[in-house]
């Protein structure tokens, strides 16, 4: 009767221990994929940062929308306040999942810059948009280059991959549109 129940507890106790052992497997199995998704503070910085860069150019081509009477100039506020929304979309809905606050105000420098352009009409309008547009595409793409490469966050990996083509796309139309107004060349 001693060795069955000695039997017993032995059976019992290595039961446990097993069990013990799977619950810890999954433990450090959902420990390793929180962390897999956790968001660094550069990471959140850049998200930050990206966030208030989608503001600043939708709101700029809302003005030139507005205000210009160019046809390029306003196609091409209309594309980039059209493809700033929905990346801004993107990346409010990310910061929710990872529960990070979202900025909803423009820096101030912007919005002087900004009030700067809107004091402007006709062409000096048009050239001092297409060149804040030149100006904020080159430090926006040149900021997703550099995240490209250092972040580990598959969620703003991915991010970061779908909209860097686009900021491309933007500069490189900006830079033409440049290139035009400076000679001329312009449909209105």
């Amino acid at each position: 009767m001693n060795r069955q129940l000695v039997l017993l507890y032995f059976f019992a106790a290595l039961a446990l221990s097993g069990l013990s052992a799977c619950n810890r497997g999954r433990s450090v199995e959902a420990a390793r994929d929180a962390h897999s998704q956790a968001v660094s503070p550069a990471e959140q910085d850049f998200m930050m940062k990206a966030t208030q860069a989608n503001l600043v150019e939708i709101d700029t081509a809302r003005s030139a929308t507005q205000k210009s009477d160019n046809i390029d100039v306003r196609e091409y506020a209309n594309m980039i306040q059209s493809d700033h929304t929905g990346a801004l979309a993107i990346l409010a809905d990310l910061m929710k999942d990872k529960n990070l606050p979202q900025p909803n105000t423009l820096p101030t420098d912007a919005k002087e810059n900004i009030a700067r352009m809107n004091g402007l009409t006709g062409p000096e309008f048009d050239r001092e948009f297409v060149n804040m547009m030149v100006a904020d595409h080159e430090k926006a793409v040149d900021m997703f280059r550099d995240q490209s490469t250092t972040t580990q966050n598959p969620d703003v990996k991915k991010y970061v991959e779908a909209v860097l083509p686009k900021l491309e796309m933007h500069l490189d139309k900006a830079q033409r549109l440049q290139s035009k107004l400076f000679s001329g060349g312009v449909r209105k």
